[in-house]
């Protein structure tokens, strides 16, 4: 499932029938060659399919369809076929040595030289999982148990200048005996910490500031030669407050996550939404990066020819937070051969690109809408950002199409052209003819791995979602079903897909009448009727109960504290009572000192002697 660049004559599908390509046009139109009757037609680039390629046995080479259809391979198998398919690539182009190339991968020569035979560059690290035998290198043969008492020990005991195996040890095995486990051996423990990258474990030992000094890279410029090669990422609350379609009343800000190429300076993709970044607003964003806009164009309502830029990033470039880290994101993106960097925590100016793409469209464009809230307070003083609203999520997604298109026409003052022109000149060959980025042969499969997905149980009407009841035929069979894998696509509801068995099953509407929405609408809709008192299932109706369930915890804090303080009390005189000094022993030696209540006090009469050294 990679990617074709459309070249003249190769051979294609356009429009259903087999077709041979002549030439691609601007605005992504390609001009085709139809076999079956030899007329030549113009059709969109999302119009074009790609025949199957056949392997020498004429089989067809789906190992990665089976891979990102049934999500087999765990995140740590697809990194460790990165480290070997990016070696391996190295030692073919002769910049390794094969000496270099076994002490980097770590394996031996045998190894080595079968995942050689496995590799396929047009596969990718996908090709290098094949091969199952035996156990691989850094697997977990300890039970359960002894992992999470492994793991746990690591945690507490190894960090600070004392981090040793042999405290990792101790602590596992007083962990061990508590548990009624047998403890597990040294060798175990340091191979686990071996498992620990190497800079993680220097940072749990020696803190950030050492960690920092000793790896913390320090380039100069970086340097971009070719579209798509770097893309950066990251989201913004957009300086605007939105309204509801049917009340116009106001339901708050909106947030984008956005994609730009650093070399053109284009858009390459974005999302918008009224709920804070997660991994479904990541995954959106980067299927509308890498796939023609086209549909989406048109489902607004919009000319295709306002945004035809599109492409899968070679490297993509984000910042820490926890939606760009899910395992689900980096296996669907190691499967399409997109690299993922992370900038260092703080360091804000290594995307700075994204951040000064992000304040251009705020200044420039966002601050002059109604209901605008500016940058900061200080020059939103005076204005009355509710009250001014005006634009539905509906509204401000068509006219933020609009803007990125004016954005991409106007001169960029890093670039010394508009962004658009930059792209353009960067996709024409050596005769100065248009050629359009490598598209992805199978569309539908790649924004299936990028989808959000759900588990649902299937039920006799069929499965809920977004309280809408989807059905197909299929469904028949597998009534009862629990915790079936479902995929929707974001941007459209009318469709989603179940995984039964080893293929996904489309489903539709069991309400013909219903029509389509995005799930970013139907997310407004529940912001509404929470403004409008619409309670949801198990929510709170009388709002005067809040009072009282106020009240109910704090009669339950009181207890606690009443009783602990109880407690406490009676401990202190149970301890007094059997301690080694007893009543009687503390009376006898008051006595024998000649001290009584009478002779202890004090004679205030008499004048005070001054205390002395001197005898």
């Amino acid at each position: 499932m990679g990617q074709m660049v459309l070249r003249e004559g190769l051979v294609v599908v356009a429009r259903g029938h087999v077709a041979i390509v002549i030439k691609c046009l601007p605005n992504l139109k390609v001009e085709v060659l139809l076999r079956k009757n030899s007329q030549q037609v113009v059709v969109d680039v999302d119009e074009i399919e790609f025949l199957p390629s056949m392997d020498e046995d004429n089989l067809k080479p789906t190992i990665v369809d089976v891979l990102s259809s049934q999500s087999i391979a765990t995140l740590e198998e697809l990194e460790s076929a990165q480290i070997q398919f990016d070696l391996i690539k190295k030692y073919r182009a002769s910049e390794l040595s094969l000496k270099q190339a076994l002490k980097s991968a770590g394996i031996s020569n045998g190894t080595f030289y079968r995942s050689l035979k496995l590799f396929d560059e047009e596969v990718g690290p996908a090709s290098l999982l094949r091969m199952k035998r035996g156990n691989k290198k850094g697997a977990r043969r300890l039970s359960k148990e002894l992992d999470e008492v492994i793991d746990l020990a690591i945690k507490e005991s190894y960090k600070g200048k004392s981090a040793t195996i042999a405290a990792v040890y101790r602590k596992a095995e007083e962990l061990c005996i508590r548990r009624d486990l047998t403890p597990p051996s040294r060798s175990a423990i340091s191979a686990r910490l071996r498992d620990i990258p190497e800079k993680e474990r220097y940072l749990r030992k020696h803190g950030h500031e050492s960690t920092s000094q000793k790896y913390k890279a320090r380039p100069g410029k970086r340097e971009v030669n070719q579209p798509l090669e770097l893309v950066q990422m990251d989201h913004t609350k957009v300086d605007v407050i939105l309204v509801d379609q049917v009340t116009r009343q106001p339901i708050g800000r909106p947030w984008l996550t956005v994609l730009i190429d650093v070399k053109t300076r284009v858009i390459l993709g974005y999302y918008l939404s009224l709920y804070p970044p997660s991994s479904l607003s990541v995954a959106c964003a980067v299927s509308h990066a890498a796939l023609p806009k086209n549909q989406f164009l048109k489902r607004l309502g919009l000319s295709p020819d306002l945004h035809p830029f599109y492409g899968v990033p070679k490297i993509l470039h984000m910042d820490n937070a926890s939606e760009f880290k899910t395992v689900k994101f980096q296996r669907a993106c190691i499967l399409h051969k997109i690299e993922l960097q992370w900038r260092p925590i703080g360091g804000k100016h290594y995307g700075g690109h994204v951040e000064r793409l992000i304040g251009t469209l705020m200044t420039d464009y966002v601050h002059f809408l109604p209901g605008t809230t500016h940058s900061n307070p200080v020059v939103r003083r005076g204005y009355d950002s509710e009250n001014n609203s005006a634009l539905t999520f509906k509204d401000f997604c068509l006219w933020f199409a609009g803007q990125v298109a004016i954005y991409h026409g106007r001169k960029h003052k890093g670039l010394g052209r508009s962004p658009a022109s930059e792209w353009r000149l960067n996709f024409v060959d050596s005769d100065n003819k248009i050629i359009h980025p490598p598209i992805i042969s199978d569309s539908w499969r790649f924004r299936l791995d990028f989808m959000p997905e759900i588990t649902r149980k299937i039920q006799p009407q069929g499965i809920t979602l977004n309280n809408k009841w989807y059905w197909s035929p299929g469904l028949a069979l597998h009534i009862g079903r629990e915790r079936v894998v479902v995929k929707y696509d974001p941007h459209s509801m009318a469709t989603i897909w179940a995984w039964l068995g080893d293929e996904y099953i489309p489903l539709y509407f069991s309400n013909l009448t219903t029509g389509d929405f995005t799930y970013e609408e139907h997310r407004a809709s529940l912001i509404l009727r929470r403004k409008d008192g619409v309670t949801p299932n198990g929510g709170l109706e009388d709002p005067a109960l809040v009072d009282v369930i106020e009240g109910s915890a704090r009669i339950v804090k009181g207890a606690i504290e009443k009783t602990k303080r109880t407690r406490r009390v009676i401990a202190a005189k149970f301890e007094h009572e059997t301690s080694t000094w007893s009543a009687s022993d503390v009376k006898q030696a008051t006595s024998s000192d000649g001290l009584n209540e009478k002779t202890s006090r004090p004679d205030y009469s008499k004048k005070a002697v001054p205390y002395s050294r001197r005898s």
